[in-house]
């Protein structure tokens, strides 16, 4: 995905973990199945 994307918890769309993404940063694999597909799930300022 890419680092434009909006802060925000993510859900990954492979173990359904969830992890924080700050806009501007890289995803970072999911640390559970490392998988980079996500999902936002809520968006944060």
């Amino acid at each position: 995905m890419k680092s434009s994307e909006p802060s925000g918890i993510y859900k990954c769309t492979e173990c359904d973990n969830e992890e924080t993404h700050v806009e501007g940063n890289s995803f970072a694999p999911c640390s559970k199945c490392e998988n980079n597909n996500w999902k936002l799930v809520r968006k944060t300022k």
